[in-house]
């Protein structure tokens, strides 16, 4: 019985942003453009902890250690909060979960990977406008419809 041939990371996250979001999710371009640089920093990470470039990266390599640190990078050597690190981590979930049904000799790696959590962080108060400052709004002369 033959290997099956994993296909590698670069073809996947091709077809990840040409097909998977573009095609089949009609996602945003400012959601592409934000899973774009979530994976920019992930390969340049990579190239400094695995001594990896893009090119030679591999599913196997998405260990959910590997993950836990790329994230724990993001939010501490560069200074991103709790909610940015979550939105990297939201992009390669994705990913991730579009190569598990492409790679089925990775589904193991890939589990892992799927279940480093997200971090929680405190969510801000909303405030609410005073008696005073919604009368001021409301009074605004406007000419137009929408106004």
């Amino acid at each position: 019985m033959s290997k099956a041939i994993s296909p590698r990371v670069a073809s996947l996250v091709q077809e990840f942003f040409t097909d998977y979001m573009t095609r089949q999710r009609s996602l945003s371009p400012q959601t592409v453009a934000s899973y774009r640089d979530s994976f920019l920093l992930l390969l340049r990470f990579a190239e400094q902890t695995l001594g990896k470039a893009a090119t030679a990266f591999e599913l196997s390599d998405l260990q959910a250690k590997f993950v836990a640190s790329f994230l724990d990078h993001v939010e501490r050597e560069r200074g991103n909060s709790p909610r940015s690190r979550n939105i990297r981590l939201a992009a390669l979930r994705s990913f991730l979960k579009c190569a598990a049904r492409r790679d089925l000799a990775s589904l193991s790696v890939i589990e892992q990977a799927l279940a480093v959590p997200m971090k929680r962080f405190e969510r801000k108060m909303v405030r609410f406008l005073t008696r005073e400052q919604m009368l001021a709004v409301i009074n605004v002369p406007t000419t137009t419809w929408l106004g």
